[in-house]
């Protein structure tokens, strides 16, 4: 174990695979469905040939949350890295990943007995999602513990915000995640 904190964000955080490789940080891909294939971001697929398949056909292009077992398995890689992890995620207000992040922390209690798991609430997406994982991986990088590293990311968490300019809201609707009269 080379740091007392490993990071583990999904890949809606953007992060660059330079970041990711220099901080040692675990990705969770989310998954992306189009005319009947399922995609792993960046493991399948990149973003944007994900994008250009939105393009390509809007109505079959979906997407989801990442699998447990994918979260599961950064769990595990992370345990080597440190004894405690920090797993940062899409808001839960946009996305069912942070609910699947808490669910395989569960099931991790019974494989990885020795490992601390806490799960934070980006409260946010994308780059700012990024920059609070980056933070949090700052942090972990300079020998802090867990509890100054859950700092590190919640005053970043406080410092940033998503802002999103849509061409239609008809997609975001569609996924449930606005009412029909916005």
């Amino acid at each position: 174990m080379t740091q007392k904190v490993a990071i583990v964000t999904d890949s809606i955080a953007c992060l660059t695979k330079e970041i990711v490789a220099q901080y040692g940080i675990r990705i969770v891909p989310v998954n992306f469905y189009s005319e009947g294939k399922v995609y792993k971001d960046w493991v399948d697929i990149t973003p944007t040939e994900a994008y250009e398949l939105f393009l390509k056909d809007p109505e079959s292009f979906k997407t989801s949350a990442a699998s447990p077992e994918d979260c599961l398995k950064a769990y595990r890689e992370a345990s080597k890295q440190a004894k405690d992890i920090l797993c940062v995620t899409i808001s839960a207000k946009l996305s069912a990943v942070y609910n699947v992040a808490q669910g395989a922390k569960e099931q991790a209690k019974t494989e990885l007995p020795q490992t601390s798991i806490v799960v934070l609430d980006s409260q946010t997406a994308t780059a700012a999602e990024g920059f609070i994982a980056l933070a949090a991986a700052q942090a972990a990088a300079e020998g802090k513990g867990l509890a100054e590293v859950i700092k590190a990311a919640e005053e970043m968490r406080d410092r940033v915000c998503l802002i999103a300019l849509m061409d239609t809201v008809r997609y975001v609707y569609r996924t449930g995640r606005i009412p029909k009269v916005a």
